[in-house]
Order: C-alpha cells, then sequence, then structure tokens
C-alpha cells in the first residue's frame, strides 16, 4: 500500500493564525535542517533519559529482579513500546484554542523542552515524513494547574477524534492502559500499611520532576506523538512520554515500582507511591526486629495467596482476609526486610533515631538517576500529605485538608449556579470524582453520590449534549455541602481492626413481613397495603429489617465498636458493603441508617446469611417465637411508618397486628419519651446473655 498524505487542518473550526513570534525564537534554538535531521538520527539509538541504564541493570541483578523486570533496561537504552502501530496517512487537526490564546506559555514550554534536548524541531510535513514517515499528531491544549495559578500543562489529545472516521482513529484507540500495569497506593492499601506501623513512626513525601518525560519512547512510537506548534506548517517530534497516551500512567509507574523495589532492597521501607508521589515511611530502631517478623508473616501469606495480582491496570498483592471481610491489600511483595540505616552515613541526632533518612534515599537515587522536585519534599514528620488526604501516624486518623474541602464546595456552588440547570458530561465527572474522593473520608456520603452516579450513564453517545441532573441530585448535594462544611473532616484510619460477630439478623417475606432476631430474642412488622409502590420491592423490605434490626441494638446496648450483623438479601448485603444501592428506597434506607449511626463510634458490617440458617426467617414469614422473648419496641421513622404494622403482644404466642405507635423522631435523645431497654421487662444484661460474641 503507498503512502497518503491528508491536508493538514481538520475542519474543527478552528481559525488558522500565523505563528507567533515568542514560538519562532524559541524554535531557533535547534538549528538548520541538516542539524534537526542529524538529531532525528542521533537520538534514535541515544535516548535522552535521566536514568543510568548500567546502573539500574546492576541494581536489579544485585537484587535478584531481572526476572520482575525483563525489559525494563533495554527499552531504557532504545525507548519504550507503548503500542503506537504504524500509520499510513498523515493527519495533522488543529490545536485547542488555548494555544492561541497562551501562546506565550507555549512558547516556554517548547524552549525549555528542546534546552531539555527532548523536543526535535521544527519540520515541515514534507520535511518530517521524510524523515519518519507519515504521522498523526494529536491537538494541544493548555490546561491550568490545580493549587497553581499562572501554571499550565501541555496536554495532547490523544482520544482525537473522539468517533471514528473512515480510516481515522484516535491514538488512544489503539492503546491498552491495562497492558502496562503498575501498582499504586490506594486509599485501602495505605490506611493497612499505616494501621500496622509501629508507634513513633514518619513518614516523607517526594515527587519525581516532570516523570512522564523521564520515559524515552522507542522510535517506532514517534509518528503517533508529533505535535504540531502552529497553525502553518510546523511540526516536532516529541520522543517521550507525554500526559494523554493511555498507557503512561502505568508506563511510567512500571519504571517507579523498579525503583521502589532497588530502595525496598537497599532496607528502605516501607514505600508507597501514586504516579509520581513517593511516600517513604521510617520506623524507629528499636521496633525494626519486630516490624520485620511481622513482614515476613505478610510475605507467606502473599505466597500462599498466588503473590502478585493483576487487576485491569493495577498490580497489588493480597494476603489473608481480614475480620471486616476485606482481603488484605500489599502494594509491595515482602521480600525484602526494613534495615537499619542508621549508621551508613553522618546524619543528625534525630535521624539516627530512625530506620532511615532523606540521605539514604538521595544515595540510591543518585546512582539510578531519579530526579525529585526537591522544593516540594514534605520532610519526615508524624503527619504527611497524600493522595489528597492528610495522614497522622500519632492519632491514626485520616483526614481531607480544609483547603480541598473548600476547593470540593466551591464546585458544587458553581454546579448550582444560576444558569446551569444542564451539564456536560465532563461537568458531571469532575464533580462526582472530588465527591468520591471525600467519601473516602466521610463513609456516609457514598449514599449521597447515586444521583451523579444515575447521570453519568445517561449521556450515551452524546458527552458533549448537556442533560438536566435526576430530581434528587440538589437534596444530596445540599448534604454535601454541610457534610464539607464541617470544622474537621476525619476518621480513624480503618485497620485490620477485630469484628464482633453478633447473633443479631434480619428478614423479610413480601407475603407477610419483617422480623428481626438477636440471640432468641425476636421482633417482627406486618408490611401494611401500599408498601410496594414507588420503587419499594423485597429488596427494600430487607434493607429496612437491616435498618430495624441496626436501630434496636443501639436502642438496647453500648455496642463494641465494630459489629458484624447477618441479612440473607445478597442485594442489600452487597450494597451496604459497596456503600450505596441503585434502588433509590434502599439508598434511602442506607441514609437513614448512617444518620442513626452518626456520632456512635460503631462501624456496621452485614454479611449474607442462607434464608435456612436465618433464624429472622421463621417470624418474618408469620410463625413467630414464644411472646417472652419479645424485644422492646423499636423506633420506626417517620417516612416508612405507613408501611409497617408492629406485632404485639395479645396474649402467650398469640398476636394481633396494630398500626405503628408514634416514636420518637430518629436523631431525638432516647430519654426523650421513648420506650427504653427496660420496656416488657428487658434488661441489657438479659439481652447480652443471648448474644454470641467471637473475633
Amino acid at each position: 500500500m503507498g503512502i497518503q498524505s491528508a491536508s493538514i487542518g481538520s475542519g474543527r473550526g478552528d481559525v488558522a493564525q500565523p505563528v507567533p513570534s515568542t514560538i519562532i525564537s524559541a524554535l531557533g534554538a535547534e538549528g538548520g535542517i541538516m542539524e534537526r535531521s542529524r538529531a532525528i538520527l542521533h537520538r534514535r539509538i541515544n535516548p535522552v533519559t535521566p536514568y543510568h541504564p548500567d546502573a539500574w541493570h546492576r541494581m536489579l541483578q544485585d537484587a535478584d529482579l531481572l526476572a520482575k523486570y525483563p525489559s525494563l533496561v533495554d527499552s531504557m537504552r532504545s525507548g519504550f513500546n507503548i503500542g503506537i502501530p504504524p500509520i499510513y496517512i498523515t493527519r495533522c487537526p488543529d490545536n485547542s484554542s488555548t494555544i492561541e490564546q497562551h501562546s506565550d506559555v507555549l512558547a516556554r514550554i517548547i524552549q525549555d523542552e528542546l534546552q531539555k534536548r527532548r523536543y526535535i524541531g521544527p519540520f515541515s510535513q514534507q520535511e518530517l515524513e521524510a524523515l519518519i514517515g507519515p504521522f498523526q499528531s494529536s491537538p494541544l491544549s493548555l490546561v491550568p494547574k490545580p493549587h497553581k495559578p499562572g501554571t499550565f500543562r501541555l496536554v495532547q489529545n490523544f482520544s482525537y477524534p473522539h468517533s471514528p472516521r473512515a480510516g481515522y482513529i484516535a491514538i488512544n484507540d489503539s492503546l491498552r492502559a491495562d497492558d502496562f500495569p503498575c501498582t499504586w497506593g490506594t486509599f485501602t492499601a495505605m490506611c493497612l500499611m499505616c494501621s500496622r506501623l509501629p508507634p513513633g513512626s514518619q513518614a516523607a513525601v517526594r515527587d519525581v520532576a516532570e516523570a512522564y518525560r523521564t520515559v524515552p519512547l522507542h522510535p517506532s512510537q514517534w509518528p503517533g506523538t508529533v505535535i504540531r506548534i502552529s497553525a502553518s506548517d510546523q511540526f516536532i517530534v516529541d520522543p517521550n512520554a507525554a500526559f494523554g497516551a493511555a498507557p503512561n500512567a502505568g508506563l511510567y509507574g512500571n519504571v517507579a515500582d523498579a525503583g521502589t523495589d532497588i530502595m525496598r532492597h537497599r532496607g528502605l521501607g516501607p514505600i508507597a507511591k501514586w504516579v509520581d508521589d513517593h511516600t517513604f515511611f521510617r520506623i524507629l530502631c528499636e521496633f525494626i526486629d519486630g516490624y520485620n517478623r511481622g513482614r515476613e508473616q505478610w510475605r507467606k501469606q502473599i505466597e500462599f495467596h498466588g503473590g502478585e495480582h493483576k487487576d485491569r491496570g493495577r498490580l497489588w498483592y493480597g494476603g489473608d482476609r481480614l475480620p471486616d471481610g476485606r482481603v488484605d491489600e500489599f502494594v509491595e511483595d515482602m521480600r525484602f526486610p526494613v534495615r537499619d540505616l542508621s549508621k551508613s552515613s553522618e546524619r543528625s541526632p534525630e535521624d539516627a533515631r530512625y530506620s532511615c533518612c532523606m540521605v539514604d534515599i538521595d544515595a540510591i537515587s543518585r546512582e539510578l538517576g531519579i530526579p525529585w522536585q526537591t522544593e516540594k519534599d514534605v520532610p519526615f514528620s508524624h503527619e504527611f500529605p497524600f493522595t489528597g488526604f492528610l495522614w497522622n501516624l500519632e492519632t491514626r486518623e485520616v483526614s481531607l485538608p480544609p483547603a480541598k474541602a473548600a476547593k470540593y464546595r466551591q464546585a458544587i456552588t458553581e454546579w448550582r449556579a444560576p444558569g446551569h440547570r444542564t451539564h456536560t458530561l465532563e461537568e458531571v465527572q469532575k464533580l462526582y470524582g472530588k465527591l468520591l474522593h471525600a467519601s473516602l473520608v466521610v463513609p456516609a456520603g457514598r449514599c449521597y453520590l447515586t444521583e451523579l452516579e444515575s447521570m453519568l450513564g445517561i449521556f450515551h453517545s452524546n458527552p458533549f449534549m448537556p442533560r438536566t441532573p435526576p430530581r434528587g441530585t440538589p437534596a444530596d448535594l445540599d448534604w454535601w455541602l454541610d457534610a464539607l462544611s464541617q470544622p474537621s473532616i476525619s476518621r480513624a484510619i480503618p485497620g485490620p481492626l477485630p469484628v464482633i460477630r453478633l447473633d443479631a439478623f434480619s428478614d423479610a417475606s413480601s407475603g407477610t413481613g419483617i422480623a428481626i432476631v438477636i440471640g432468641d430474642r425476636w421482633r417482627a412488622w406486618t408490611l401494611q397495603p401500599g408498601w410496594e409502590r414507588d420503587g419499594r420491592d423485597i429488596g427494600w423490605a430487607e434493607s429496612v429489617g437491616f435498618e430495624l434490626l441496626v436501630r434496636c441494638l443501639l436502642a438496647c446496648a453500648e455496642l463494641p465498636q465494630r459489629i458484624r450483623l447477618f441479612g440473607d438479601n445478597m442485594g442489600v448485603v452487597g450494597g451496604w458493603k459497596k456503600g450505596c444501592s441503585k434502588s433509590r428506597p434502599v439508598n434511602s434506607t442506607f441514609k437513614r441508617i448512617h444518620r442513626a449511626l452518626a456520632g456512635r463510634r460503631v462501624d456496621v458490617f452485614l454479611s449474607y446469611v442462607p434464608s435456612g440458617h436465618n433464624p429472622a426467617d421463621d417470624p418474618s414469614r408469620g410463625r413467630y417465637p414464644p411472646a417472652q422473648l419479645l424485644l422492646p419496641p423499636v423506633p420506626i421513622p417517620d417516612d416508612i411508618q405507613p408501611f409497617l404494622a408492629d406485632v404485639i403482644l395479645d396474649g402467650p404466642n398469640q398476636f394481633r397486628h396494630a398500626a405503628c405507635v408514634q416514636r420518637p423522631k430518629c436523631g431525638q435523645d432516647r430519654g426523650s419519651g421513648g420506650e427504653s431497654c427496660q420496656a416488657e421487662g428487658v434488661t441489657d444484661d438479659f439481652l447480652w446473655q443471648h448474644i454470641g460474641w467471637d473475633d
């Protein structure tokens, strides 16, 4: 097939402008066409990277890690292949209007990239095709960096065109991010890591400077990374990984994984990372031996459970199942123990108390050529920022910083601004992403994201057409504004703590009603006509049973911090574990449960039990236990009272059904007129004699 060429321009409607003089001045740094052509040939065999491949090879070999990273060193020497296929037709779409608006910013970026010998150019289309063949540029845009007014990130839209045309597809459409997995310091992994650190531990945070740009690409990939720097006939070859290509987070992440593994082999650790952010922990020397004994146990668990796991673009290591039902998560295989490096070089008396210090990190980094952005270093401390949260190793708490909370409140305010009744997919994604992030510290908030989640699914093939939010969205955002306005937004770091198993069960039957059983005590309600409307179904009834079980326990006794209850509806069990339900009525139940738990410092876990083993199954179907085992009345929330009738004692083993008597509204003090635990002869001691406990 012969090489074909498409005309410059994509017909996107951007107005062609002459190249600004600032950019022309920047381009002068690369010399004449002959010199630029020689630069292309030279760069093919001499990639530009700060890394020292020979040192990486030696240190990976010393750590017996070459088999884990078989192609890393060769790729550093010749460039990485991210999967861009051969290109047969040159296509050069126009850039975003932000390039014209901020031409001085683009000129500075070009000047900087040329000085660092990463960009090669400029070339005309004809000149460049003669050197690398047909190519495809992706539209450039300048995106403001968060928290850095006046600064921008240059982004190549490798996903353009968004809809494939005859023979014209986006670069990203040919790439698979999942083919480049790496480890990520997820919230769960970080929580488990922090919760296991010995007393007095500290952490430091460092960012790799221009992380993606440190990774060179193989020459076969260059035709897909060309950038068009003006509306005129001027192009630059970009031979290094750039922000916007789908695989590049994992591409760099794999390099960072190898670097952190080398550091672990040299005794540093534990270490966690999120893209270019690295958190280095250190522990007091007196605790090193004990901590390493724990690491050895975790290593055995990881090995027993199959070692490394891959979940799409994420690599992780799994241990045993935790008491709360989660699978233990690690960001490393624990093969290397933490070492006492306190005497390896001169350091302050304070640093000498710990397993390592910045000097030790710098020593390894210099050998490998890892370029830290030192002005962003966060020194070792008991409190440190990571993934948008503030982690405190003394109080064992994780919080949303005030500035972040203010930013999220502002996002809600802008969403609700007059004249913004409809929103694009991108607007929904941005707000949803912020609030989803906050929900990691405010778990109850997960229930208040379902309307936005529903909205994410209505755009289909028209992402740019504004849509109206679902009807429940304003109320959910009201809740979020209040939650994000609290003076402190924090939670205890959720670690692998014991969960107390209570013999506490709930069930529902669409033909009869709802029942709860605690030990050998019980209570039941019949479902009233009209309950099965407005989306309420058996799943809703099961969720209400779970709610009434929680309310009964909260009213009758002081509870352990973490308790496990049981139900036989997989939808409710799974929804509570996830934090929300797609069913609006069930989700409303979850919201009420969270309100009931607010301020009680009780974490409730719900597990599945087959119906045949659920003691609440019989009373939910009208087969009631002896009357003397009846639990005290449970306060019923106003919005579900019309659908329930309490089963009230009328004689031994005979019951009548009556409408629910008015109970104190949820959230009132129990001493303000509601039934106490002493009702019907029930005492706390008696109740808890019939509840089973285990770890």
